[in-house]
């Protein structure tokens, strides 16, 4: 992301009391509010044992293709080794880095990370936190140190986190939301200049669903009005030009975020 992206993003934290089930809010210069509950142990655990299972299928085919190759030399087994090496530790950093914070297994469970601003995390962040997972799960702990780190964190980091500056977050969408689909045509050219995935916590994702629900209650001047206040920091963290309106960006954003365009 830009740097301009970076200093919008960049947020304060406010308090929380709650222990275990905490959420970290972040606020925009704009004032726009970013509720994102933290992934705790529990949820970080099954989506790693997903991204384990994953793991054990590439070192099942390595070692499988390590042996067809064997016939040809002993370089075989250094060979299966590399691969090991490789597919363990740079499996996470590969995918959290190229699907923005995400591995199979966050996928699965509406896991993501991000950096602790708010921001998407970069390529750099992604392999140095997955590197680090061979402290966070030294043998034979069993992966004790990531989880009392996790515990006696705010932001439930393991030490990979906290060297990194990164934190998981639960991607969470309104259950039972009536989705529809807004007919605002200029939408269509604001799309294509939108990430593949925005961050949207559950303000957000609220704020957007009431909006394209309520538009149509006002005359078009009124929506652009009320609608300017939500699109004014993503028509600046987009670079949007000026010739989108408010209510085609906010519509955009619905669309990518609840039905996938």
């Amino acid at each position: 992301m830009t740097e301009s992206v970076s200093r919008m993003a960049t947020a304060t934290l406010a308090s929380s009391q709650s222990p275990l089930d905490t959420s970290v809010r972040l606020v925009t210069p704009e004032r726009i509010t970013f509720l994102y509950p933290l992934a705790g142990p529990f949820h970080r655990a099954c989506s790693y044992l997903i991204d384990f299972a994953v793991i054990a299928a590439f070192l099942i085919a390595g070692s499988i293709a390590s042996v067809a190759f064997s016939v040809m030399g002993e370089w075989s087994l250094g060979l299966m080794f590399v691969i090991w090496f490789i597919v363990y530790f740079f499996y996470g950093g590969f995918c959290e880095a190229l699907f923005n914070g995400r591995t199979v297994g966050k996928l699965a469970l509406g896991l993501r990370v991000v950096s602790t601003e708010g921001v998407p995390i970069t390529g750099a962040q992604a392999v140095l936190r997955n590197l680090l997972w061979a402290f966070d799960g030294v043998w034979p702990f069993a992966y004790l140190p990531a989880i009392v780190c996790m515990v006696l964190t705010k932001r439930f980091q393991r030490l990979g986190d906290l060297a990194a500056g990164t934190m998981v977050i639960v991607e969470r969408r309104p259950i039972g939301a009536k989705v529809v689909r807004p007919d605002n045509k200029l939408a269509d050219r604001v799309l294509p200049l939108l990430p593949a995935s925005p961050p949207a916590g559950p303000e957000l994702s609220r704020a957007l669903s009431d909006y394209v629900k309520c538009r149509k209650r006002f005359a078009a001047g009124r929506t652009e009005e009320l609608g300017e206040h939500l699109a004014r920091p993503f028509r600046k963290r987009y670079d949007l030009p000026r010739e989108f309106t408010a209510d085609a960006i906010l519509c955009a954003l619905y669309r990518r975020i609840y039905l996938g365009d």
